[in-house]
Protein backbone atom coordinates (compact mmCIF):
# COMPACT_ATOMS: atom_id res chain seq x y z
CA UNK A 1 0.00 0.00 0.00
CA UNK A 2 3.15 2.71 0.60
CA UNK A 3 4.29 1.65 -2.14
CA UNK A 4 1.14 2.24 -4.33
CA UNK A 5 0.59 5.49 -2.44
CA UNK A 6 4.43 6.62 -3.31
CA UNK A 7 3.83 6.13 -6.96
CA UNK A 8 0.27 7.92 -6.75
CA UNK A 9 1.89 11.02 -5.35
CA UNK A 10 4.88 11.46 -7.63
CA UNK A 11 2.74 10.57 -11.05
CA UNK A 12 0.70 13.51 -9.73
CA UNK A 13 4.05 15.46 -9.00
CA UNK A 14 5.25 14.58 -12.89
CA UNK A 15 1.71 16.01 -13.93
CA UNK A 16 2.06 19.20 -11.70
CA UNK A 17 6.45 19.53 -12.97
CA UNK A 18 5.13 18.52 -16.98
CA UNK A 19 2.81 21.84 -16.45
CA UNK A 20 5.69 24.56 -17.23
CA UNK A 21 6.98 24.83 -13.31
CA UNK A 22 10.07 23.37 -14.32
CA UNK A 23 11.17 21.60 -17.17
CA UNK A 24 11.56 17.18 -17.20
CA UNK A 25 13.96 15.61 -18.63
CA UNK A 26 14.40 11.87 -19.74
CA UNK A 27 17.91 11.59 -18.40
CA UNK A 28 17.51 9.85 -15.67
CA UNK A 29 14.28 7.63 -17.28
CA UNK A 30 16.53 4.47 -17.12
CA UNK A 31 18.62 4.79 -13.95
CA UNK A 32 20.79 2.13 -13.11
CA UNK A 33 22.60 1.91 -9.69
CA UNK A 34 26.32 2.53 -10.05
CA UNK A 35 28.71 -0.54 -8.61
CA UNK A 36 30.86 2.22 -7.01
CA UNK A 37 30.10 4.39 -4.10
CA UNK A 38 27.59 7.02 -5.14
CA UNK A 39 30.24 9.86 -4.77
CA UNK A 40 33.06 7.64 -6.55
CA UNK A 41 30.49 7.56 -9.46
CA UNK A 42 30.96 11.31 -9.99
CA UNK A 43 34.90 11.77 -9.02
CA UNK A 44 37.60 11.88 -10.67
CA UNK A 45 37.46 10.62 -14.11
CA UNK A 46 33.86 12.74 -14.60
CA UNK A 47 35.34 15.96 -13.24
CA UNK A 48 37.09 17.76 -15.79
CA UNK A 49 40.79 17.40 -15.51
CA UNK A 50 41.23 21.18 -14.72
CA UNK A 51 38.98 21.37 -11.96
CA UNK A 52 40.90 23.19 -8.44
CA UNK A 53 43.03 21.82 -6.42
CA UNK A 54 41.42 19.09 -4.15
CA UNK A 55 42.09 19.71 0.12
CA UNK A 56 43.37 16.13 0.00
CA UNK A 57 44.08 13.61 -2.25
CA UNK A 58 41.68 11.93 -3.85
CA UNK A 59 38.81 14.39 -2.98
CA UNK A 60 37.88 17.14 -5.95
CA UNK A 61 36.61 20.47 -5.84
CA UNK A 62 34.31 21.57 -8.61
CA UNK A 63 32.05 24.08 -9.69
CA UNK A 64 28.37 24.02 -9.83
CA UNK A 65 29.11 23.85 -13.52
CA UNK A 66 31.41 21.15 -13.28
CA UNK A 67 29.22 18.79 -10.80
CA UNK A 68 26.55 19.24 -13.33
CA UNK A 69 28.08 18.36 -16.06
CA UNK A 70 29.25 15.22 -13.95
CA UNK A 71 25.30 14.22 -12.81
CA UNK A 72 25.00 14.20 -16.78
CA UNK A 73 27.11 11.40 -16.87
CA UNK A 74 26.23 9.64 -13.85
CA UNK A 75 23.20 7.64 -11.89
CA UNK A 76 22.81 9.76 -9.70
CA UNK A 77 19.59 10.79 -8.49
CA UNK A 78 20.28 12.54 -4.98
CA UNK A 79 22.77 14.81 -3.41
CA UNK A 80 23.06 15.57 -0.14
CA UNK A 81 24.60 19.40 0.41
CA UNK A 82 26.67 20.38 3.39
CA UNK A 83 28.00 23.25 4.26
CA UNK A 84 31.33 23.84 5.34
CA UNK A 85 31.42 27.38 6.18
CA UNK A 86 27.96 28.13 7.29
CA UNK A 87 27.72 31.07 5.10
CA UNK A 88 28.01 30.84 1.46
CA UNK A 89 28.16 27.06 1.97
CA UNK A 90 24.18 27.43 3.63
CA UNK A 91 23.39 28.62 -0.01
CA UNK A 92 25.52 26.16 -1.87
CA UNK A 93 22.09 23.87 -2.65
CA UNK A 94 20.03 26.92 -4.13
CA UNK A 95 22.89 27.49 -6.51
CA UNK A 96 23.49 24.56 -7.77
CA UNK A 97 19.57 23.76 -8.28
CA UNK A 98 19.40 26.68 -10.59
CA UNK A 99 22.28 24.78 -12.31
CA UNK A 100 20.60 21.77 -12.59
CA UNK A 101 17.67 23.76 -13.66
CA UNK A 102 19.38 26.05 -16.61
CA UNK A 103 21.17 22.55 -17.80
CA UNK A 104 17.38 21.43 -18.21
CA UNK A 105 16.84 18.55 -15.82
CA UNK A 106 13.78 19.30 -13.73
CA UNK A 107 15.20 19.55 -9.75
CA UNK A 108 14.26 20.32 -6.23
CA UNK A 109 15.66 21.28 -3.28
CA UNK A 110 14.23 20.03 0.16
CA UNK A 111 15.91 22.39 3.16
CA UNK A 112 16.00 20.07 5.78
CA UNK A 113 18.56 22.79 8.22
CA UNK A 114 15.46 24.86 9.74
CA UNK A 115 17.13 28.00 8.83
CA UNK A 116 15.38 31.32 6.81
CA UNK A 117 18.48 31.29 4.72
CA UNK A 118 17.52 29.35 1.86
CA UNK A 119 13.80 30.49 1.75
CA UNK A 120 15.31 34.11 2.09
CA UNK A 121 17.38 33.31 -1.23
CA UNK A 122 14.65 32.02 -3.33
CA UNK A 123 12.23 34.81 -2.31
CA UNK A 124 9.63 32.51 -0.92
CA UNK A 125 7.26 34.20 1.38
CA UNK A 126 7.58 34.46 5.24
CA UNK A 127 5.25 31.67 6.75
CA UNK A 128 5.28 29.42 3.65
CA UNK A 129 3.49 26.15 4.20
CA UNK A 130 6.37 23.31 4.61
CA UNK A 131 7.77 19.98 6.04
CA UNK A 132 6.14 20.97 9.11
CA UNK A 133 2.83 21.86 7.70
CA UNK A 134 3.01 18.61 5.80
CA UNK A 135 3.14 16.42 8.58
CA UNK A 136 0.51 18.31 10.59
CA UNK A 137 -1.98 17.78 7.78
CA UNK A 138 -2.61 21.17 6.93
CA UNK A 139 -1.19 21.27 3.22
CA UNK A 140 -0.95 18.81 0.64
CA UNK A 141 2.32 17.85 -0.95
CA UNK A 142 1.43 19.98 -3.94
CA UNK A 143 1.23 22.94 -1.55
CA UNK A 144 4.73 23.06 -0.15
CA UNK A 145 6.68 22.75 -3.11
CA UNK A 146 7.43 26.47 -4.06
CA UNK A 147 9.28 27.59 -7.02
CA UNK A 148 12.44 29.66 -6.75
CA UNK A 149 11.88 33.39 -7.69
CA UNK A 150 15.02 33.81 -10.02
CA UNK A 151 15.30 30.17 -11.56
CA UNK A 152 13.69 27.04 -12.39
CA UNK A 153 14.48 24.84 -9.12
CA UNK A 154 11.99 23.61 -6.96
CA UNK A 155 12.15 23.76 -3.12
CA UNK A 156 10.26 22.63 -0.07
CA UNK A 157 10.92 24.11 3.06
CA UNK A 158 11.57 23.26 6.82
CA UNK A 159 11.99 26.30 8.45
CA UNK A 160 11.50 26.96 12.13
CA UNK A 161 12.36 23.42 12.76
CA UNK A 162 14.79 20.58 11.23
CA UNK A 163 12.38 17.74 11.10
CA UNK A 164 14.54 14.33 11.44
CA UNK A 165 15.54 13.08 7.84
CA UNK A 166 14.50 9.10 8.49
CA UNK A 167 10.83 10.39 9.90
CA UNK A 168 7.75 8.82 8.02
CA UNK A 169 7.10 12.43 6.30
CA UNK A 170 10.33 13.31 4.96
CA UNK A 171 10.92 9.45 3.69
CA UNK A 172 7.24 9.83 1.87
CA UNK A 173 8.59 13.15 0.04
CA UNK A 174 11.86 11.98 -1.04
CA UNK A 175 10.09 9.16 -2.32
CA UNK A 176 7.80 11.05 -4.27
CA UNK A 177 9.96 13.41 -5.73
CA UNK A 178 12.34 11.14 -6.93
CA UNK A 179 9.32 10.17 -8.97
CA UNK A 180 8.89 13.20 -10.61
CA UNK A 181 12.38 15.01 -10.25
CA UNK A 182 15.85 14.01 -11.88
CA UNK A 183 17.62 15.61 -9.03
CA UNK A 184 16.75 15.60 -5.39
CA UNK A 185 19.13 18.32 -3.11
CA UNK A 186 18.89 17.91 0.52
CA UNK A 187 20.34 20.68 2.77
CA UNK A 188 21.31 19.22 6.17
CA UNK A 189 22.78 21.10 8.79
CA UNK A 190 26.41 19.80 8.88
CA UNK A 191 26.25 20.31 13.04
CA UNK A 192 23.79 16.83 12.03
CA UNK A 193 26.10 14.28 11.28
CA UNK A 194 24.45 11.62 12.70
CA UNK A 195 21.42 12.24 10.87
CA UNK A 196 23.51 11.38 7.46
CA UNK A 197 23.42 7.83 7.23
CA UNK A 198 19.41 7.42 6.59
CA UNK A 199 20.00 9.73 3.27
CA UNK A 200 22.06 7.57 2.14
CA UNK A 201 22.22 4.69 -0.44
CA UNK A 202 24.23 4.01 -4.29
CA UNK A 203 22.30 6.58 -6.02
CA UNK A 204 23.19 9.30 -3.50
CA UNK A 205 26.43 11.90 -3.32
CA UNK A 206 28.02 14.16 -0.85
CA UNK A 207 28.69 17.61 -1.74
CA UNK A 208 30.49 20.21 0.80
CA UNK A 209 29.75 23.33 -0.17
CA UNK A 210 31.75 26.59 0.91
CA UNK A 211 35.21 28.41 0.19
CA UNK A 212 38.16 26.46 -1.37
CA UNK A 213 40.48 29.19 0.18
CA UNK A 214 39.51 27.91 3.99
CA UNK A 215 40.62 24.12 3.27
CA UNK A 216 40.73 23.83 7.58
CA UNK A 217 36.49 24.28 7.17
CA UNK A 218 36.84 21.56 4.68
CA UNK A 219 39.33 19.33 6.99
CA UNK A 220 36.85 19.49 9.91
CA UNK A 221 33.37 18.03 8.14
CA UNK A 222 35.42 15.79 6.36
CA UNK A 223 37.05 14.20 8.87
CA UNK A 224 33.48 13.63 10.68
CA UNK A 225 32.46 12.60 7.31
CA UNK A 226 35.00 9.88 7.29
CA UNK A 227 34.52 8.68 10.66
CA UNK A 228 31.33 7.54 9.56
CA UNK A 229 32.62 5.57 6.71
CA UNK A 230 32.34 8.16 4.03
CA UNK A 231 35.53 8.35 2.08
CA UNK A 232 34.49 9.67 -1.19
CA UNK A 233 34.08 13.14 -0.65
CA UNK A 234 33.20 16.15 -3.76
CA UNK A 235 34.00 19.85 -2.50
CA UNK A 236 31.97 22.54 -4.42
CA UNK A 237 33.46 25.85 -4.37
CA UNK A 238 30.16 28.45 -4.20
CA UNK A 239 30.07 31.27 -6.69
CA UNK A 240 29.91 33.88 -4.20
CA UNK A 241 33.29 32.98 -3.01
CA UNK A 242 35.13 32.63 -6.82
CA UNK A 243 34.11 35.95 -7.04
CA UNK A 244 35.15 37.77 -4.43
CA UNK A 245 38.31 36.10 -5.15
CA UNK A 246 38.41 37.84 -8.52
CA UNK A 247 37.15 41.29 -7.33
CA UNK A 248 39.87 44.41 -6.09
CA UNK A 249 39.87 45.51 -2.68
CA UNK A 250 38.14 48.43 -3.34
CA UNK A 251 35.72 47.00 -6.04
CA UNK A 252 31.79 47.41 -5.10
CA UNK A 253 29.74 44.13 -5.03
Amino acid sequence: MMGAGIHALGASLGDFVARGLARPSARFANRTVPSRTASAALMPHDIPADAPAAPRHGDEVVTSRELVMALHRSAIGRLVMLSADGREGELGGVELGRAIARAGMSCILIDLTGEERIAAQTGIAPGSPGLHEFAENLAPLGDIIHRDSRGGCHVVLATGAAPEPDSPDVTLVLAACAEAYDCIIVALDARRMDDLPSLLDEETAIVVAGQAATPDAYATIAGDLRALGVDDLIFMQCAATRRAGRRAPDQPD
